[in-house]
């Protein structure tokens, strides 16, 4: 018995599946395009709309944080302001929060910023990071410090960003805090819309302010330099 060859496929059947060939392609470009803007629309409004807050009733306070200012490398960083609403120091402290990774412990002890003055920061802790092996030459550390901001200087780089280095006996850490994490944590302690170079950034979509978000955090005065813990 003789095989017999498949029919080739009807004319019409063809052009339907080029068809859905070409809407596919048209789909999947469409999707990229959208996830390419969403990560270009990354700004003051963004963090602003981001921000994690905590509230601990019991100590009176009330804590706002970035998310992870981009561009860090291994290490990772956050703004982050913290309001004390009872008690005779009500105010707010902000702080540049690092969480650091080394192959070995480098001791970050100092900060410095343009000027190139060298100022204390806080050490908050250092360990040795988990990675499931009793060998710890293997595995990477951590260190997490903080460094003390005013509201001032925090208001005339709104605009701008600044530089921070931080110091140790084996290496040191350089993060740029980008311009509109200022400005979207700001505008939002302030209670107001975020601004890039003063004019306000329109709204999407309608903004609906809750009691656990839209109160402002009260101001702060210039802190002194940061002291270890």
């Amino acid at each position: 018995m003789t095989g017999r060859s498949a029919d080739p496929l009807p004319m019409q059947t063809m052009q339907s599946l080029h068809r859905k060939r070409s809407r596919l392609g048209v789909l999947v470009a469409f999707g990229l395009a959208l996830g390419l803007s969403a990560c270009a629309t990354k700004d003051a409004r963004w963090v602003h709309e981001h921000l994690d807050l905590t509230e601990n009733y019991h100590a009176g306070t009330k804590t706002l944080e970035t998310p992870k200012i981009p561009n860090t490398g291994a290490h990772q960083a956050r703004l982050r302001a913290t309001a004390r609403t009872r008690g005779k120091n009500i105010g707010a402290d902000i702080e540049l929060t690092v969480r650091a990774e080394f192959k070995d412990f480098s001791f970050l002890d100092r900060v410095s910023f343009a000027s190139g003055r060298v100022f204390p920061l806080t050490v908050v802790k250092r360990e040795t990071e988990d990675c499931g092996t009793t060998d710890l030459s293997l595995c990477n550390v951590l260190e997490f410090v903080t460094v003390k901001l005013s509201r001032k200087y925090l208001t005339t780089k709104r605009m701008t960003g600044f530089h921070v280095k931080l110091w140790g006996r084996r290496e040191s850490v350089l993060i740029f805090v980008p311009d509109y994490f200022i400005e979207g944590l700001l505008s939002r302690m302030e209670g107001r819309e975020p601004q890039i170079a003063g004019v306000t950034t329109p709204s999407t979509t309608p903004t609906t302010q809750t009691t656990s978000t839209a109160k402002s955090l009260p101001g702060s005065p210039a802190p002194p330099p940061a002291r270890r813990r």
